[in-house]
């Protein structure tokens, strides 16, 4: 505990220094979509930058381009639409900018549809035809209707987020690479999930923010000081109480993929999220710990052990230097 200690009190000043070096982390822009009779309020939040990127920077090509890209229909009838303004949205890490569309439909009663052809993550809360419900826009899934399930998404967007996510999946598995019983497995696996759903909820809810210019430089820390612990002496007294540690770091990387442009907090979308992100996590246990165990009946087993230690130890220092360094 005292190694953890000491890295920590090096590496938090570090980072904190190389923050503003750092590349930000995309978060998805959030909208509301409420009716009022024939007449929808269509609020749209955007991350600024991508968006002047594809509209252009004057309102007048803003609007044009926007009111081809998020579309509205009511059994198949469009909806006329037209930005009333766009005003920046302040942000305390990346600047967006929030829209409002006037939409005029030709009927209030029917089947809604919402397209929405932009390059950037949405989510979209709404009150359409009367019914109510929460929806993730991406490149894949640009089109919704009003029964359309939302909650799927983002248990989805959760288990996508941790398997595509190397640096959490790597230090989940030099956790079992360290691990020497299926007991120990279950305790690990308990105490990071219990980290990371404390400081998920907490982050995506407002409670905590911590910059990801720092999150992610101590998560690739992270990697590093467990790998290094495993090659020295493997699972040591204190390794759950350090996994429990590093389960609240990386619950904050997590947050970034669900904290909205806004700061809106949608209970659904944490829920369905964090339990994409257990379904992950369980996947990948099911899938390394068998071959781990398998491994360790050989003889050359112990070198092997040292070499993946050594590897994920040097793949969590080259992504350390590569957050540090704004690469």
């Amino acid at each position: 505990m005292r190694r953890l200690v000491a890295l920590l009190a090096l590496l938090i000043p570090l980072v904190a220094s190389a923050a503003t070096a750092h590349a930000h982390v995309t978060k998805p822009g959030f909208s509301e979509v409420r009716q009022h009779g024939t007449h929808v309020n269509y609020v749209l939040g955007l991350e600024t930058e991508p968006l002047v990127a594809v509209a252009g920077e004057s309102k007048a090509a803003m609007e044009s381009y926007l009111t081809g890209a998020v579309r509205l229909t009511v059994d198949g009838e469009s909806c006329r639409t037209k930005m009333r303004s766009a005003e920046p949205l302040p942000h305390r890490e990346t600047p967006y900018t929030r829209i409002w569309l006037d939409m005029e439909c030709p009927q209030a009663q029917g089947a809604f549809r919402v397209d929405y052809d932009l390059p950037m993550e949405n989510v979209v809360d709404y009150e359409l035809g009367g019914a109510k419900g929460t929806y993730l826009f991406d490149p894949d899934h640009t089109s919704m209707t009003a029964d359309s399930p939302g909650f799927p998404r983002f248990v989805h967007l959760g288990v996508e987020h941790i398997l595509l996510g190397w640096d959490h999946v790597l230090f989940l598995v030099i956790l079992l690479l360290g691990a020497s019983s299926l007991k120990s497995v279950i305790k690990l696996a308990s105490a990071f999930t219990v980290a990371h759903s404390v400081t998920l909820a907490l982050a995506v809810l407002g409670v905590v923010e911590v910059p990801s210019a720092i999150v992610e430089p101590l998560i690739a820390a992270s990697i590093v000081y467990v790998a290094v612990e495993n090659v020295l002496g493997g699972e040591s007294r204190t390794r759950l109480a350090v996994v429990f540690l590093f389960g609240l770091l990386h619950g904050l990387g997590f947050a970034g993929a669900v904290t909205f442009a806004d700061g809106t907090p949608l209970l659904g979308a944490l829920i369905g999220f964090n339990l994409g992100i257990e379904a992950g996590q369980a996947l990948i246990i099911a899938a390394v710990f068998p071959l781990l165990l398998a491994v360790r009946k050989f003889k050359w087993s112990g070198f092997a052990h040292a070499a993946a230690g050594s590897a994920a130890a040097a793949m969590g220092l080259f992504w350390l230097s590569q957050r540090v360094l704004g690469g």
